[in-house]
């Protein structure tokens, strides 16, 4: 599964929660495994959909899903077993004595035939469960970010007996464990990015625009079923920092530089590097040097425990030694998982979270399962750049590279 179910119980235990309410994608993702469409085009709050889940082992989880998600639920199914749709029919007609045929329009006849709940708006769905749970009173700690003002005043409401907690960022922490299935999913997510990497490498050529390389970029993650969420690629002076894939075209004895992430089954990829066209530069190649002499710094800091405040000063105290005495970067790197960046975000100096389910600040030891991307860009305005990222899962004892272990200072 991909819900940490374990790690979720013990944070509740200790805040005395009882029960979890998901409403952002990510989050109904994580709990219900649902892949819909509708909130990601349409906004979180725009088309509310919810997962709950409960401390209590009497009281099962629920998934509500909204009616432009139900055949997408109906598709792929989902580990909780209470699904209930809301709102008016679709325009699928629905015949008398209609008999489904496969488990996908067995779940989508279940939802929409008559055989669950169903009430007209999300709120009211989401109050039944609750009642239907027993549920009157106690502690539920709710992702805000996806529901509507009217949504919580509805809850509320209904719910005198309930107190209800910001939980957004809590998700995120229970999230920043990652089970053995979310791992998987990230090394083919990574493995994935390097297959397209190597497709825009190959592509690679003087007097082709940026724009001309990048399509191999795109072409290769959407072949494969991803989706690509960024890719920055820049030659020559525009390698000194991330900028979006132009229509200048590449030239003899330019240095380029990219960025890119992607998501694939609802995880994201993201990797990085540089190169150049020809012989690379002195200071290129002494600024490579100097990089490659962080990230092996930073990467011997990491095992359970660690804080990303320590793996960034070895990181910055690695490059400064190896070539680079003025590096002055902010992070060197950042966790990633169904969300681009997690809790703690940035791999950096800690930073306040003024928010009472989580610690004081983001420097959190980070426990065995974290999943992160450790990188160390650095640019010359003018000039131009140099990259390398790695994705890496925390052990107990250190670290597994869930990506290519090794980068080169590419040469087109």
């Amino acid at each position: 599964m991909l819900f940490n179910r374990e790690r979720a119980l013990v944070f509740m235990e200790r805040h005395r929660l009882d029960a979890l309410l998901a409403a952002t994608r990510h989050n109904v993702f994580y709990l219900g495994e649902l892949q819909g469409w509708a909130q990601a085009t349409y906004g979180d709050a725009a088309t509310e959909t919810f997962a709950l889940f409960f401390r209590a082992e009497d009281r099962p989880p629920g998934l509500i899903v909204s009616r432009q998600d139900e055949s997408y639920y109906a598709a792929g199914g989902s580990p909780i077993g209470d699904v209930r749709g809301y709102g008016p029919p679709s325009a699928m007609e629905l015949p008398p004595g209609a008999r489904p045929e496969g488990s996908e329009e067995e779940r989508l006849l279940r939802l929409v035939g008559g055989e669950t709940p169903r009430e007209p708006g999300a709120a009211a769905a989401l109050v039944r469960l609750l009642k239907d749970r027993g549920f009157a009173r106690g502690r539920v700690a709710w992702d805000a970010e996806g529901l509507r003002p009217a949504t919580r005043a509805r809850l509320a409401g209904a719910l005198p007996g309930v107190s209800f907690l910001e939980g957004a960022g809590l998700f995120r922490l229970i999230r920043l464990q990652k089970t053995a299935e979310e791992a998987g999913r990230l090394r083919a997510a990574a493995a994935l990015n390097e297959r397209a990497v190597g497709a825009f490498h190959a592509a690679l050529a003087e007097e082709r625009s940026e724009r001309e390389v990048a399509a191999h970029y795109y072409r290769t993650v959407g072949e494969a079923g991803g989706k690509w969420s960024w890719f920055h690629l820049g030659g020559g002076r525009r390698s000194a920092t991330i900028f979006p894939p132009s229509d200048r075209r590449f030239r003899r004895g330019d240095p380029f530089f990219f960025d890119a992430g992607l998501r694939l089954e609802g995880y994201c990829g993201d990797v990085g590097g540089c190169g150049a066209f020809g012989e690379p530069a002195a200071g290129q190649l002494r600024d490579w040097k100097a990089i490659q002499s962080g990230l092996e710094a930073a990467l011997g800091t990491i095992r359970e425990g660690v804080k990303p405040s320590e793996i960034f000063r070895a990181a910055v105290e690695g490059a400064r030694k190896g070539g680079m005495p003025s590096y002055g970067g902010s992070f060197c790197g950042h966790t990633i998982g169904i969300e681009a960046r997690e809790l703690p975000y940035t791999l950096s100096e800690p930073v306040p979270l003024g928010d009472p389910l989580l610690p004081e600040t983001s420097d959190i030891p980070l426990p065995a399962g974290a999943v992160l991307s450790v990188e160390l860009p650095s640019g010359r305005f003018g000039e131009g750049g140099v990259h390398a990222e790695y994705t890496v899962c925390v052990t107990p004892d250190g670290f597994e590279h869930l990506g290519a272990p090794e980068r080169t200072l590419y040469r087109a």
